[in-house]
């Protein structure tokens, strides 16, 4: 398991996005699936930002990377407020189809081969696999 911790401010994603590439290429990911995974993360990490952190330098966000044949997993973890997924409007639904953002838990279901999101007063945790063949 590898892991990254960053501050938590959105000038930060480049770093996050070096890191996945590193793991991508670690673990052999077929490149029709890299995209896929770097959207996921992507969404994960600003989300942990922007609505766990506050964008706040002080808070930090955490990644873990776990590789096993044909598998990559991430967990991104913030120690926010936390949020209740069941909530969260679908995004392809009549009126939030034009509203921007509200997009993520869509997108990491969507995208990916199954997710988790635990979340609570103390922080969010959020799983998510690829599988390939």
């Amino acid at each position: 398991m590898d892991h990254l911790l960053i501050p938590g401010r959105l000038d930060e994603l480049e770093q996050v996005h070096e890191w996945t590439r590193r793991q991508l290429d670690s673990a052999d990911v077929p490149s029709d699936l890299r995209h896929n995974v770097l959207l996921a993360l992507s969404e994960c990490v600003t989300n942990a930002i922007r609505h766990g952190c506050k964008e706040c330098r002080t808070s930090k966000v955490k990644l873990e990377c776990k590789t096993s044949d044909h598998e990559i997993a991430f967990t991104v973890r913030d120690r926010g407020a936390g949020f209740t997924p069941e909530l969260v409007p679908d995004p392809t639904n009549g009126p939030f189809l034009h509203r921007p953002g509200g997009r993520g838990v869509y997108l990491l279901k969507a995208l990916t081969s199954d997710s988790s999101i635990e979340s609570s007063r103390d922080g969010t945790s959020v799983t998510f696999r690829f599988r390939w063949k």
